[in-house]
């Protein structure tokens, strides 16, 4: 009986793989893409503030009482709108007595002008003396002296009279009152009774190491110079840590020339449209820059990377053998919906994008090439 079972072990089960007979299963067939470095830019994910295009902090240029307010908190406000009226009666009654004083200044001039010609007439017929003349010429120019000084107190009290209308500097959104009917207001007080924001378009404030902005800036200044640089570094934002972009591309509007002690960074301002007025000031962003310039590259779609259980990356590749081996692979930043590789392939290798899932190291498979932008 042993001897029997030993020899039923020497035969082979039906179906079974054993010998390659023709029992074998078919390699499995798995997607594959071609690499070739491909162009880059060159893009670096920069935190960023959002900054109110312009900023208009109202405040009264004239005392007085405020006797009401004209807009409503938070909507919009075109440039020149009314937005309090100052008790004015004050400000009507210097004008009244500005222009009272210029009439009697101007009489007075009349006057000068009319005994400064009979003067003259008498002096070329030698019926007055030097002295005389020369009294007459200088009233005369006294009192044209007064007429001006009389026409300026006029308009500084029409201007402060118009003074007590605060109107809006700027177009923009206009913000809680900080004053109300009756509260007593002073001229350049340091508190302003209301902040304007221009929200369309918005700056948008990058910060950026020294040493890695450097290049950007020289290149920046260069285009600038040329008048290309609106062209060339277009700015893609990445609000709320969202993966999705804004809408709207930005611009690179100013690379300021010095540095922040606390940070030691470079600010660089953008310029975004918001015309949904989804960009709010004091907004924590993140942004990339474009540059305009490309690099040549290895990159590889993001879902054919594996994350190994000590945190490495790696990828599955067909051999010369048309096996699949594992790769480890170092990336570097994204690109689209890839990664940038900086160190584990080569141009020419077969990275395996599709039927990873039961691969194992030395698996023989069947490769079919995939679109290298699918």
């Amino acid at each position: 009986m042993a001897l029997l079972g030993l020899a039923g072990c020497d035969q082979p089960a039906e179906g079974s793989s054993a010998g390659g007979g023709r029992g074998d299963a078919p390699p499995p067939t798995v997607g594959v893409v071609t690499i070739k470095p491909e162009t880059v830019d060159r893009i670096d994910l920069l935190p960023g503030r959002v900054v109110a295009y312009q900023v208009a902090e109202i405040r009264p240029q004239v005392s007085g009482i405020i006797q009401s307010r004209l807009f409503e908190e938070g909507s919009f406000v075109e440039e020149g709108q009314q937005l309090y009226q100052i008790d004015a009666a004050r400000y009507e009654a210097d004008l009244e007595r500005a222009q009272g004083m210029l009439e009697e200044a101007e009489a007075r001039l009349l006057n000068a002008d009319a005994q400064s010609k009979r003067v003259e007439k008498l002096f070329k017929a030698d019926s007055l003396s030097q002295e005389q003349y020369d009294e007459a010429r200088f009233g005369l120019k006294e009192a044209k002296a007064a007429v001006r000084i009389a026409e300026a107190n006029v308009r500084t009290a029409a201007i402060n009279l118009d003074y007590t209308k605060v109107r809006s500097p700027i177009s923009g959104f206009v913000g809680p009152s900080r004053v109300t009917k009756g509260a007593l207001v002073t001229e350049s007080q340091p508190e302003p009774l209301a902040i304007v924001r221009e929200l369309d378009p918005v700056y948008v404030d990058l910060s950026k190491s020294v040493a890695e902005s450097a290049d950007l800036r020289e290149r920046f200044l260069v285009a600038r110079r040329d008048g290309d640089a609106a062209s060339q570094f277009t700015v893609t934002l990445y609000p709320n840590r969202s993966s999705d972009p804004y809408p709207n591309k930005g611009t690179l509007d100013v690379a300021e020339m010095a540095v922040d002690p606390l940070t030691g960074s470079v600010r660089l301002r953008s310029v975004f449209p918001n015309p949904a007025k989804v960009l709010l000031p004091g907004m924590f962003v993140r942004a990339s820059i474009a540059t305009g310039e490309g690099e040549k590259a290895i990159v590889i779609p993001q879902k054919a990377v594996m994350i190994e259980p000590g945190g490495g990356r790696s990828v599955w590749l067909v051999d010369a053998n048309t096996q699949a081996v594992k790769q480890p692979v170092r990336l570097g930043k994204a690109f689209g919906n890839k990664w940038i590789v900086e160190e584990g392939l080569e141009s020419g290798d077969r990275l395996i994008v599709e039927g990873t899932m039961m691969l194992r190291e030395g698996t023989k498979v069947q490769p079919r090439e995939n679109d290298p932008e699918s």
